[in-house]
């Protein structure tokens, strides 16, 4: 059984306020006992405006997290909600968005793109549409392979097909590339009261990183760790007895509420020491 208390942990960077600048923001996860920070681009100004970072934009954020000795590991691209792979209408542009977000983190050297297994966005999902999304992730691969990304695809609490890492390994079987892989998430499996650590061990050999976060039933945002449902200690005994050599994230919103930054310690913390045990 290997210790996983050497795994480096991130803070997703909505749980820092946006307001702060580069630097205040590396110094506060540092200070807050993070390894390093997920960057954010989603759907919405001004992240989604990330997009069109110069090369010297990119170098000066890389340069801060050097400074800070907190080199980038994933970045969280949420932004193709909005732009599904399997919508025919959008999906062009977010085949050109994706793209966009491997050459990001190609250049801040992050290793990992973690995308939400989105289809489709508030319409139904089709058999005509999931295939779509697959076609059009699959094509994704060689174009990460050449920027030496990894496509880590999440899990969604609100996407019937991929909502469990079980469903999530057969379809990655299927394609078996190095380059697609799992971005796991604790809370979105307990959302629908399902059994996470019966569903865990399906992640084994396609587990890149991992969001780690409590929740309740239909309720997994801002969930107090410790206050749901989300067995850690099943949790992380799992990861020990499957050598998981994975990043860890902590997925938390700060909502801009500046009462929250001293919080981001006691979430280490808490995380920290089911690492260690």
């Amino acid at each position: 059984m290997k210790s996983v208390k050497n795994n480096l942990l991130g803070i997703y960077e909505k749980g820092i306020p946006l307001s702060l600048s580069w630097d205040d923001k590396f110094k506060l996860a540092k200070e807050s006992g993070f390894d390093f920070i997920e960057l954010s681009i989603d759907g919405k100004e001004p992240r989604i405006n990330r997009l069109y970072w110069t090369d010297e934009d990119i170098d000066e954020i890389y340069k801060i997290s050097l400074k800070y000795k907190m080199p980038f590991k994933t970045l969280a691209f949420s932004a193709p909600r909005f732009y599904p792979l399997g919508d025919e209408e959008l999906c062009e542009k977010g085949v050109a968005m994706v793209k966009r977000g491997i050459e990001i983190a190609s250049k801040l050297h992050a290793s990992i793109i973690q995308l939400p297994a989105y289809d489709v966005y508030n319409k139904p999902s089709t058999l005509k549409s999931q295939e779509l999304y697959k076609k059009n992730i699959e094509s994704l691969i060689p174009f990460a392979k050449r920027h030496d990304v990894i496509i880590g695809l999440e899990e969604l609490e609100d996407v019937e097909h991929f909502n469990t890492h079980r469903k999530m390994a057969d379809y990655l079987r299927s394609v078996n590339s190095p380059n697609l892989m799992l971005y796991g998430d604790t809370g979105n499996i307990v959302y629908n009261n399902l059994d996470l650590l019966n569903d865990l061990p399906y992640s084994k050999d396609h587990l890149v990183s991992c969001h780690i976060k409590d929740a309740v039933y239909h309720n997994e945002h801002n969930v107090k760790y410790g206050e749901g449902t989300v067995d850690f200690k099943g949790v992380f005994d799992y990861f020990r007895e499957a050598e998981y050599q994975g990043y860890f994230v902590s997925e938390v919103w700060c909502e801009e509420d500046p009462d929250f930054v001293p919080y981001l310690k006691e979430i280490s913390c808490f995380i920290r020491k089911y690492m260690e045990d």
